[in-house]
């Protein structure tokens, strides 16, 4: 059977049923759903939910079940690439590394063998409102389809798939925000020849499909053949509805909705709560025509949470494991990087490093800055300290660093197009926090119980 969203959503009830939470309750998608997973963060709480009781954009009956929460806590993730739930820390950024590099090549299938062609929507009867799609945050100005758009370089047939925010403009129109990227990149160069490009969004799949989509790749690499690395097996494909063999899409998907971005039409779209916490301004912004949309029987409909740990962890796995590869040829003792929740999957990273001589902490932070424009704020530690916990590295920091001699700024460096304190778009400061020890001098120890009594210390002998 080939690995799907509802494979995995069997393998989560299995390994964690404690964070598996089914609400029946009927819900509106406008607010609603978010409300809940916000009630929950307040407490600590990220489980996996599933609503099987929701409204479209219209105020009716879906229909559908929608998903969400499923990149909340990084346990869940080590589950999509088939670790044990406990290797949740950097073994599973290793993990992704070692399977985004062994590339299979995805295979074509017939339509009537696709999940997602079970049901096939198209001409007069495409709709988008059908769908529940979720208003997430107070000021969005639309419902919003969060999840990933895949096209194909117009010029040499290379796929791409790639996080990208539409609206839900009207029974047929949606528009689109791209950051100078791959997409934009292809939608630029079909603008040129007066020609629409051909997407599809993927409402639904495997984890390891969202967390592939995250690699950060060169323009020649087909990321159809990165996902079917980072799943374990070949993606399955099949002709788009609209575009046949010129478009293909997952053919395990929940939903697909087809469409073109139109060359030269931009109208509103914005403002939406994006990833950095704030919302992210209106934007005059390419218009999509949608043609059409097909799904499963008892779809499942994909949230992914903008602004909170959906978000943050999807998007830092896939980040860490990348820059941990550009770090180690310049620094071999580096031994993990961490991009926290705290800063957005993208603006902070805690790199920890077995320092052999002076400086390497510096080096360490600026192998980091090329890998991830976004990047702002570095911070270095020894290998004493553990990267993924932040109250260690923030004590390291405190007890570690003089700040007029172990911080690093460096001026007008290309920066994140959504960073809401940048003074110029997409140019602003770098910082390196070099919380390492010094190695030719001497340094205070850290206090410690001695390690044969907490190894023969068993607190169920003490405490019931």
């Amino acid at each position: 059977m080939a690995k799907d969203l509802r494979t995995f959503i069997q393998k989560l009830q299995t390994e964690m049923p404690e964070d598996f939470i089914v609400v029946k309750k009927e819900v509106d998608p406008r607010f609603e759903i978010t409300a809940i997973q916000q009630k929950l963060e307040n407490e600590g709480r990220f489980p996996f939910l599933i609503f099987e009781d929701v409204k479209n954009a219209k105020g009716q009956k879906s229909g559908f079940k929608v998903a969400t929460n499923i990149f909340a806590m990084r346990q869940y993730c080590a589950l999509a690439l088939d670790l044990d739930k406990e290797k949740w820390r950097m073994e599973t950024s290793f993990k992704f590394a070692e399977r985004s590099m062994q590339r299979f090549k995805p295979v074509v299938i017939d339509k009537t063998e696709a999940p997602v062609k079970e049901v096939v929507i198209t001409g007069d009867d495409v709709d988008l409102r059908y769908l529940p799609a979720v208003t997430h945050h107070e000021m969005d100005g639309f419902p919003y389809l969060p999840d990933a758009v895949v096209s194909a370089d117009p010029d040499t047939g290379v796929y791409n798939s790639s996080h990208h925010r539409m609206i839900v403009a009207g029974k047929t129109e949606s528009r689109i925000w791209m950051s100078p990227r791959h997409l934009w990149n292809y939608y630029m160069r079909a603008q040129e020849k007066g020609r629409p490009l051909p997407i599809a969004h993927v409402l639904g799949h495997h984890p390891g499909f969202y967390l592939a989509t995250e690699a950060i790749s060169s323009m020649e690499v087909d990321e159809y053949e990165i996902i079917g690395g980072v799943i374990g097996e070949p993606l399955r494909l099949v002709p788009s509805e609209t575009y046949g063999e010129r478009l293909l899409v997952p053919a395990d998907a929940e939903v697909i909705v087809e469409g073109e971005i139109l060359p030269n039409q931009r109208d509103a779209e914005g403002p939406f709560g994006e990833f950095t916490g704030y919302y992210g301004p209106q934007r005059w912004s390419p218009v999509v025509k949608i043609t059409a949309i097909t799904h499963r029987k008892n779809p499942i409909y994909l949230n992914i949470l903008v602004g909170h740990a959906d978000t943050a962890i999807l998007g830092g796995i896939p980040k860490e494991a990348g820059i941990y590869e550009e770090i180690k040829r310049a620094v071999p003792g580096v031994k993990g990087v961490h991009f926290p929740i705290s800063g957005c999957c993208r603006f902070h990273a805690y790199i920890s490093l077995n320092q052999r001589v002076d400086g390497e902490g510096i080096v360490a932070g600026m192998a980091a800055f090329p890998h991830h424009d976004e990047l702002k704020h570095v911070i270095v530690v020894d290998d004493d300290v553990d990267p993924f916990n932040e109250r260690d590295v923030l004590w390291a920091m405190a007890t570690r660093v003089q700040p007029d001699l172990d911080i690093n700024i460096i001026k007008n460096a290309r920066g994140g197009t959504l960073d809401p304190s940048a003074v110029k778009h997409a140019v602003g400061g770098k910082m390196i926090i070099d919380a390492t020890r010094p190695v030719t001098r001497p340094f205070s120890e850290r206090i410690n119980i001695p390690a044969d009594v907490m190894n023969r210390i068993d607190l169920k002998d003490y405490i019931s």
